[in-house]
């Protein structure tokens, strides 16, 4: 098993600012335009953290189906996705604010290169539960 940050590329210039939504609601961790082909590397089994910018993980999940070849134009440009079962997703405001998000510099995680990164050996298990634990939401 491995550990991968994906990164929702929330900002702006990233042509899809709500991203994080779609990829919450409809249990996937995507990646789009150039870098799409960068999912292809998870597989079944492996763990995702969803990353959101300013260092905040918004989601942690189990992936249920590897990518296998399934392209979605948007907006003209490839998505490559895997299926994914949230184990724990943080609570937003009124205003998509994450508002108990898990901060990636306190479990030790500080490769953000990319939208796809394997964070496998940075990943300490205990804390990243722990750290899940105290933000459920019930």
């Amino acid at each position: 098993m491995k550990v991968w940050l994906v990164n929702t590329n929330t900002k702006g210039k990233n042509k899809n600012p709500n991203g994080f939504k779609y990829m919450l609601r409809q249990n996937k961790a995507s990646a789009y335009y150039d870098r799409a082909s960068e999912v292809d590397r998870i597989k079944k089994s492996d763990l995702v953290l969803l990353y959101h910018n300013d260092n905040r993980i918004i989601a942690v999940g189990a992936v249920v189906n590897h990518y296998e070849g399934h392209d979605y134009k948007v907006l003209n440009e490839v998505e490559h996705w895997v299926d994914v079962n949230w184990l724990w997703k943080a609570s937003f405001d009124n205003n998509f604010v994450p508002t108990n998000s898990i901060n990636r510099n306190k479990l030790g995680i500080t490769m953000v290169n990319g939208t796809v990164g394997n964070v496998t050996d940075q990943v300490d298990y205990k804390a990243l539960f722990e750290e899940i634990a105290m933000k459920q939401q019930f």
